[in-house]
């Protein structure tokens, strides 16, 4: 059996997820709950309908500067270790 170590989530999960850990106070190192771009894979943030970058990547293809298009409606969520 395959063991799947990534999946898509959509934002409005991501942010409730996000309400949920702070509403019970845990303690989540530099706020990174395990979501990563999926262009650069470096951690980011849900807010509201998007996601954004924990620190900002001015090499990443997605930032916002680089990107004509609307925010990533959908990103990668990489396993928290156990």
């Amino acid at each position: 059996m395959t063991t799947i170590s990534e999946c898509l989530i959509k934002p409005d999960v991501a942010y409730a997820l996000r309400a949920l850990v702070h509403a019970l106070h845990l303690d989540i190192p530099e706020g990174n709950l395990g979501f990563r771009c999926p262009a650069c894979k470096e951690p980011v943030k849900p807010v509201k309908a998007h996601f954004e970058h924990l620190k900002a990547n001015p090499k990443c293809p997605l930032t916002p500067t680089k990107r004509a298009a609307a925010p990533v409606k959908g990103v990668g969520f990489a396993d928290l270790e156990e």
